[in-house]
């Protein structure tokens, strides 16, 4: 039987976890996604174990669901693995505005203390963000759980969303992703803070490829056509992008001049 890695993008379960228990209890599911979590409150003291019990709960509750779909596809599960982001990651350094929608949300103790815990439990891999690790695994074959829908619409392989009103598992082809990921490119991420191309959203984004053509020349004509030059393309679409790492080679930014036709 084939074996398959379990892979899970752990940062949402930390601001899952932060936000339910600093608000009601330690098993309450309030806070489906980080994103849409705000801080404020400050915690004068609390005890960290209800946290990490909560953290670790949620692990094996994603272990037993990729368990009983092993069993209706025949497959075993080999490694875990429970990625967190650095603290900081290679894309700062190409977008000085990268999340910087984010700069100004107060720090929140529970999950600093959750993080710092986690970061030292878990796999963090310097300079990289989780997705990125994540996107790497999945396409080797592993089952991804993640709540992100850049990388389960983004990244071709087998997925679980973890989303607390949406769970269901995902398939995503490659041809899929590689559509998602192109419109992207175009539409940006107001999540991420990285900017979208003037009035482009995903449908918009969509409808231009579908008349462009879906290769990159196209692409980058759409840049032009706007008034953006390559270079401000080529650092987009390296900012999107979550094929950029592989345990050997590290970081490998995206190049224009590798895919262009």
């Amino acid at each position: 039987m084939k074996k398959r890695d379990i892979v899970i993008d752990a940062d949402h379960i930390l601001f899952f976890v932060a936000k339910a228990n600093k608000y009601k209890s330690v098993f309450d599911d309030e806070c489906n996604d980080g994103d849409d979590c705000n801080w404020g409150n400050e915690v004068d003291s609390f005890d960290l174990e209800p946290y990490i019990e909560h953290f670790k709960n949620i692990i094996d509750d994603y272990i037993l669901t990729a368990e009983v779909e092993s069993i209706c596809y025949k497959w075993t599960i080999g490694k875990v693995r429970v990625i967190l982001s650095d603290s900081t990651n290679f894309r700062y350094g190409l977008y000085p505005e990268y999340k910087h929608n984010r700069k100004n949300i107060p720090k929140d103790e529970v999950l600093e203390k959750l993080k710092a815990w986690a970061r030292k439990e878990y796999t963090v891999i310097k300079n990289c963000e989780a997705d990125d690790v994540v996107a790497y695994y999945v396409r080797k074959g592993g089952i991804g759980f993640t709540t992100d829908k850049d990388l389960y619409k983004g990244v071709n392989g087998i997925w679980f969303n973890t989303h607390q009103a949406h769970r269901c598992w995902v398939r995503t082809s490659k041809e899929d992703a590689d559509k998602f990921f192109k419109m992207q490119c175009l539409a940006g991420d107001s999540v991420d803070g990285i900017p979208a191309l003037p009035r482009v959203g995903l449908t918009t984004a969509e409808k231009l490829m579908n008349k462009y053509g879906w290769d990159w020349d196209n692409m980058l004509k759409i840049y032009k056509d706007r008034g953006f030059d390559k270079k401000y393309f080529v650092t987009m679409v390296r900012l999107v992008c979550m094929s950029q790492w592989t345990p050997k080679k590290g970081i490998k930014l995206w190049k224009l001049k590798d895919i262009l036709v």
